[in-house]
């Protein structure tokens, strides 16, 4: 039988879950088991906060058609811990327990770091679209007649220069977000570098892009 060494845990609305087909092995029961006794005392484990279900389509018959569909369960902390007081407390139970909870604490750590990388990330980008926001007035004064696309044409010069899909920034890990963060303030310094130096509007734009090419690239890709 499997130690549970370690098990996977998601953010699932900002809280940290497991997937129940993931304990299966590792506590040495049938998920089948683990699901009789989640509907058996569903009423008990929803008073544990929501739970979550998804339905898995069946694997493909060699005689044509799918198996039967299969259901799974993203239980919160409280709702495994619940789970595990309806088995057999042995020892291997006891090392089942002492992982989860050592899973759940390092999820919450991430997640607590993840929050502060964000609330960083927050106060750059405001600082970016400040800039932006000069950038606007700026050309907008040198008869420009399309400076408020600025914005958009950031944003996405900023995704596209990181990978990021339209969004997706809310899933965005600590150290993605720290990328971000990086680049908008690299992107900030660059357009108020370029209009204390006066330059052409569109040239401003050119060198922001320039230097996350140059300077920041480099340095994200050793980060």
């Amino acid at each position: 039988m499997n130690e549970l060494t370690q098990i996977d845990i998601e953010i699932i609305s900002k809280e940290p879950r497991t997937d129940s087909r993931l304990l299966s092995p590792f506590l040495g029961h049938r998920h089948r088991t683990i699901l009789e006794n989640l509907d058996k005392y569903q009423g008990q484990f929803k008073e544990l906060g929501p739970l979550p279900t998804e339905t898995e389509k069946g694997k493909p018959l060699p005689q044509g058609g799918f198996a039967k569909p299969s259901r799974y369960f993203y239980l919160n902390e409280d709702q495994c811990y619940f789970l595990l007081t309806l088995m057999r407390n042995n020892e291997h139970i006891v090392k089942c327990k002492l992982a989860l909870v050592k899973a759940f604490r390092d999820a919450r750590a991430q997640l607590a770091s993840r929050d502060m990388e964000r609330l960083k990330g927050k106060s750059v980008r405001k600082n970016e679209t400040d800039a932006i926001k000069c950038l606007v007035e700026y050309a907008s004064a040198r008869g420009s007649q399309n400076a408020s696309k600025y914005y958009t044409v950031i944003t996405k010069m900023t995704n596209k220069f990181l990978g990021i899909d339209p969004g997706s920034r809310e899933q965005m890990n600590k150290d993605e977000l720290s990328k971000l963060t990086f680049v908008e303030h690299a992107i900030d310094m660059a357009i108020r570098d370029g209009i204390k130096a006066d330059m052409p509007y569109k040239d401003i734009y050119a060198l922001a892009k320039n230097r996350l090419e140059s300077y920041i690239k480099p340095l994200i890709d050793h980060k």
